[in-house]
């Protein structure tokens, strides 16, 4: 047996704890198992460790020391999701408290140059960022990051609609001497050459998300740019490259539903054409809803049934590719759903309101950039998780799973997305042991949660 992971110190800490006299009957729930050529991939969600086992130790696993001293197998009467709430409870504890706020959502403008048919801000006011307020932005941060370094996310509608406010923000950080880096959700419409330098040099720009709905006349139709002239899907296709050939990381992300599930599989045959050898290009798939409630309810069984094959072939293809997300699995423990209850990240909207995640520009305030003072009660809301379910306390993926009462796609778990959240898993750890066996490093996008 190989160790791929270690486990988390800390977490090894709390349960060396609990008496493990009993003899171990079976796998801990919260282990997922993945035949691979050379053995039995083991990663334990609990602890965050992983092995590789070869098949013989894996038929007799029950009788392996090592797996039971590192809580693989439990006896059989184990309450394995207490053994979760109390690491939760312990690490959030034991998490410091800081006041610093690192983790800045930017929206220079809530207007865009598509116009998107499932957008969620298509209704919203199309407002811009002064200059003004882009000043008082750097004040807020300077006063608020406490010294440290600072990640924005450039956000919108698009945010490159609104290039002068990026510009001033980035300006009066650099001459205050804060040291930042920057990430943006993008069309990637208005990314040309020269933009693409700029932003390089003076926006500390690392990772760019693009979405495409399609190949051309399927992104120019699903778009729908206010441009009159020019062929959008081409534009976009060369800023990639632009921002590829400058060493900035792009994420593509492929919007599914129904109707564009087999184009999706063209798209992805021409992005690993058209970008061949090319480093810094990830593909991903992303179930397209377009409406608001819980996702178990947008769909039949059936239909779900449908979409989960699809997605997955879309998953599977983009793997054959070489073009899956390198992120590989997390080392520690998962105290928080997302940048609205982690406690030190906020958004901030063209009109210096202030608020916690990133999909809400009309209402959710928690304050404004004039102010020092939050609204405690929209920040606590936040932190209300959504009711747990008899299939909580068996659920390999508990133990990742924290789902938000306000969250605009949460909702009771179902089958199809236990399925998916499984496939993610083994996804990052073929991507670990992959990394394992070359000894790469870390990704720049490492950290960046689907949401």
């Amino acid at each position: 047996m190989q160790n791929i992971s270690p486990p988390c110190e800390g977490v090894s800490k709390i349960l060396s704890k609990f008496e493990r006299m009993h003899p171990s009957e079976r796998m801990l729930h919260y282990c997922v198992e993945m035949p691979i050529p050379e053995g039995v991939l083991l990663f334990n969600l609990l602890t965050r460790e992983m092995v590789l086992m070869t098949q013989e130790e894996w038929h007799n696993r029950f009788n392996n020391v090592y797996l039971k001293s590192h809580w693989f197998t439990v006896p059989k009467e184990s309450n394995d999701k207490e053994y979760v709430d109390l690491i939760r409870w312990v690490w959030q504890n034991r998490k410091k408290r800081e006041c610093a706020i690192t983790n800045y959502t930017i929206s220079p403008t809530t207007d865009c140059n598509a116009r998107c048919y499932y957008c969620f801000q298509l209704a919203s006011s199309r407002i811009s960022m002064s200059e003004e307020v882009a000043y008082k932005v750097v004040r807020y941060i300077e006063e608020h990051c406490d010294g440290k370094k600072v990640k924005i996310t450039w956000f919108g509608g698009e945010p490159l609609f609104n290039k002068r406010a990026i510009d001033l923000i980035c300006e009066g950080l650099t001459q205050k001497n804060i040291e930042y880096t920057s990430l943006a959700i993008s069309n990637g419409y208005l990314f040309d050459s020269e933009t693409v330098e700029k932003a390089v040099r003076n926006w500390k720009l690392t990772w760019v998300q693009i979405t495409l709905d399609g190949t051309e006349s399927v992104y120019n139709k699903t778009k729908a740019y206010i441009y009159r002239q020019g062929n959008p899907y081409q534009v976009v296709m060369q800023n990639i490259d632009y921002l590829l050939q400058s060493g900035v990381a792009v994420v593509v992300r492929l919007n599914m539903d129904k109707q564009n599930a087999d184009n999706l599989l063209e798209l992805i045959e021409e992005l690993a054409r058209r970008f061949a050898g090319k480093k810094g290009l990830t593909v991903y798939a992303h179930h397209l809803f377009g409406a608001e409630g819980p996702m178990a309810e947008l769909h039949s069984y059936e239909e779900w049934e449908a979409l989960d094959n699809a997605i997955n072939r879309l998953n599977k293809k983009i793997a054959e590719r070489g073009m899956s997300s390198s992120r590989g699995i997390r080392k520690t423990p998962k105290t928080n759903h997302c940048m609205a209850d982690s406690g030190e990240s906020v958004t901030i909207l063209p009109n210096g309101n202030i608020g916690l995640c990133d999909r809400f520009s009309e209402s959710e305030f928690i304050g404004h950039i004039d102010s020092d003072s939050f609204d405690q009660a929209v920040v606590n809301s936040w932190k209300e998780r959504i009711p747990e379910i008899p299939e909580c306390a068996t659920c390999f993926y508990y133990p990742d799973c924290m789902q938000l009462k306000k969250c605009a796609s949460g909702s009771v778990c179902f089958e199809h997305l236990r399925r998916e959240k499984r496939r993610k898993v083994e996804r990052q750890m073929l991507t670990e042991y992959e990394r394992w066996k070359s000894r790469e490093e870390p990704s720049v996008d490492e950290e960046m949660e689907d949401c």
